[in-house]
């Protein structure tokens, strides 16, 4: 990788981590993110960026190019439905948890509400890194200035789906806290 690409993959990722963090942390779109049109959108942009991926799948067998952009397309609308998805379960966790607001309470509640209430938190982030993978492997084999940088960029997003994975609790073992539970069911 050049240090150009080196440029593309860190901004791509700095970028898409930085916008979801942003979007978490900011009050009115969390509490937008767990109304039912948050909801509602969420799962727009996840069918349309599911019907992406089978586009890109065809495109791609025609225009190479032409599916890394779909692919990286793809990966960035998914993610944006996982960043959509995590706000509302932020909102639901804190919300559960007004009442005892400690890091590791508030930090559990989100894991729950992100696995249960807010599947599409997962669902979309595997989406993504799925769109990015085959984005970054597609343009990998490229030529082309253009696409090669698309495929930097969607190396970026690969990182950025890791660093989701890890925020929303999918690699961390262990059986869920029953009163963290009932406090997000009960604030759901």
């Amino acid at each position: 990788m050049s240090a150009t690409e080196w440029a593309f993959t860190v901004g791509g990722w700095v970028a898409l981590a930085g916008a979801g963090y942003a979007a978490v942390a900011t009050r009115g779109v969390r509490s937008w993110a767990s109304s039912s049109t948050g909801r509602w959108s969420t799962r727009l942009l996840g069918v349309l960026a599911a019907l992406l991926l089978t586009v890109g799948a065809g495109a791609f067998s025609v225009s190479p190019p032409l599916g890394v952009y779909i692919f990286a397309l793809v990966g960035t609308l998914a993610f944006a439905a996982a960043v959509v998805a995590a706000a509302g379960a932020a909102d639901v966790a804190l919300a559960a948890v007004a009442d005892r607001p400690s890091f590791g309470r508030r930090v559990r509640a989100f894991w729950y509400a992100s696995a249960v209430r807010f599947r599409a938190t997962r669902y979309a982030l595997v989406l993504a890194f799925v769109g990015f993978v085959v984005s970054a492997v597609a343009a990998g084999v490229a030529v082309d200035p253009l696409v090669s940088a698309v495929g930097a960029l969607a190396v970026g997003g690969v990182l950025a789906c890791a660093t989701g994975f890890a925020a929303v609790g999918v690699f961390v073992p262990g059986r869920r806290n029953k009163t963290v539970a009932d406090d997000v069911e009960r604030a759901s």
